[in-house]
């Protein structure tokens, strides 16, 4: 075969050359109108939740920056295991940006996902630590990577555990959660650890193409109802780090029953701080940590909120550093 004809073969393969390179972004997808629909899994109370991209743009140097709106809507309400609006930050090596639903401090913008990290990469999220000690570490570890078909279309899923460690080589530690992209889907489910049930795609509306059950999915976000978004807040303990006492505050929309649990690191039961039936409005509690004897370290507040039909409305995690 000449030179020529193997050059012309060339020319001619190159586009599927280039359609066969992947694209990491494809595990986050990032059209604004892009909307998801997920059954969510709680035993006693299953409901479906919505996730919607509201906006999109990219700045100058690429990043991309999406706004995320979720929610529950048997009845409307605040969107378990998402935040009601989420912000998110993809930059130029594909790593995503954004909500850590463990909580906690930083929780707001941490690197939540490296779209093109292969099997078995780790990297920390978070570092406790103060001026002259490290605590321990939030992480992050791809733990799983596989082929198999999603909504009739043959995709990759990648599933990313997030937990606590002492160590930054450490592997494995106290399970907060885990999340699984599908290629071309974005999430597919979440769950596991200390959250409130699990979720998993039922149907999806991306790039203007319909998949799965799109039984309640709405097509254009112009079709977003006037929605009151729930106010319930777990806010950090103040002082942080502390010795030997810390107050901790919160907020109710509605009246519920209230239940904060500390844990330590390895997610063994210290104490409970309040469980009882609370009315709307703003309350502090104390926690006094010298009569427990425990030593230096982080410690994790617990918040659950169940409302008047003993349904859960609301969860989330605040850590906090013991200075002894």
């Amino acid at each position: 075969m000449n030179s020529k004809l193997i050059y012309l073969l060339f020319l001619i393969s190159l586009p599927l050359l280039k359609a066969q390179v992947p694209n990491p972004l494809e595990f986050f997808p990032h059209k604004e109108g892009d909307m998801w629909e997920y059954f969510w899994n709680d035993l006693q109370y299953p409901d479906t939740v919505q996730n919607f991209n509201i906006h999109d743009s990219v700045d100058a140097e690429g990043n991309i920056y999406i706004t995320q709106f979720a929610r529950r809507i048997n009845p409307i309400e605040w969107a378990v295991l998402f935040p009601d609006t989420g912000y998110y930050k993809i930059d130029t090596n594909f790593n995503v940006f954004g909500p850590y639903m463990q909580g906690g401090v930083g929780a707001e913008n941490l690197l939540i996902y490296k779209l093109n990290a292969n099997l078995g990469d780790q990297w920390v999220l978070y570092t406790h630590q103060d001026s002259s000690t490290i605590y321990g570490y939030e992480m992050a570890r791809v733990k799983k990577v596989w082929e198999d078909q999603l909504f009739g279309i043959q995709t990759t899923f990648k599933a990313y555990v997030y937990y606590n460690a002492t160590d930054s080589s450490d592997t494995s530690g106290l399970a907060n959660y885990g999340d699984v992209l599908a290629k071309g889907f974005g999430l597919w489910s979440r769950g596991g650890g200390e959250l409130v049930g699990d979720i998993y795609l039922k149907g999806c509306y991306i790039n203007d193409t319909l998949y799965g059950d799109t039984t309640n999915i709405i097509t254009s976000v112009k079709d977003f109802p006037n929605i009151s978004i729930s106010d319930f807040k777990l806010y950090p303990n103040y002082p942080n780090p502390f010795n030997p006492s810390t107050t901790l505050s919160y907020r109710l929309k509605e009246n519920g029953t209230v239940r904060i649990v500390i844990y330590d690191m390895k997610g063994e039961k210290i104490t409970e701080l309040v469980n009882k039936f609370q009315h709307a409005g703003y309350y502090e509690v104390d926690w006094d940590a010298k009569a427990l004897g425990l030593s230096s370290g982080v410690y994790l507040f617990r918040i659950e909120i169940k409302n008047e039909n003993n349904i859960p409305v609301f969860s989330d995690m605040r850590k906090s550093i013991l200075l002894k």
